[in-house]
């Protein structure tokens, strides 16, 4: 293993100090599968490296991660995205709203003109032929609100139908 090479030949060894341990069984099975793995044939220089890669891992968490210039550009280049990301949907949002306002003054329009029609229809055809028959005022009026109030509940069960049914599609998962 070149890595450990390196560091034997960089490194002094400690004569004055040696540390022995019994391992667990668990860490025995661990020390040989990365002797297998790595080609290291001693335990020692394994252990050693072992050790000093514990070492680093410990002063890493210690000490707080510098910003270098490279990291912290990019942060920033992701601010910059997610910025404009977050512009271009509410740019996306406003568009929306101003449709959907548009389509709501259109769909008014058409619902007062429908309205109009049907009143003018109403009084210039059906209110004539009623009279004739002796029906007064009252029950005019009410038959027209009945009859629209059926046209209602016509147009609110068709409604709740057809949401239903694009409510059973399946939709890709927004969450």
């Amino acid at each position: 293993m070149p890595r450990l090479d390196r560091m034997r030949k960089r490194r002094v060894m400690a004569k004055a100090k040696v540390y022995g341990f019994s391992p667990w069984v668990d860490q025995v099975d661990a020390i040989n599968q990365i002797m297998k793995e790595t080609g290291e044939r001693t335990e020692s220089a394994l252990l050693r490296t072992l050790v000093d890669e514990a070492l680093e891992a410990r002063r890493r968490k210690r000490l707080p991660i510098p910003v270098s210039e490279e990291s912290d550009h990019e942060f920033g280049g992701r601010l910059e995205f997610i910025e404009q990301l977050l512009l271009r949907l509410v740019q996306q949002g406003d568009v929306s709203f101003r449709v959907q306002d548009l389509c709501l003054a259109l769909l008014q329009d058409v619902l007062a003109q429908a309205y109009a029609t049907r009143r003018l229809l109403w009084e210039s055809l059906v209110v004539p032929q009623l009279r004739e028959k002796g029906i007064n005022g009252n029950d005019l009026e009410s038959r027209f609100t009945l009859q629209t109030d059926q046209a209602k509940h016509f147009a609110y069960g068709l409604a709740l139908q057809i949401k239903d049914s694009i409510e059973s599609l399946e939709w890709p998962a927004c969450h």
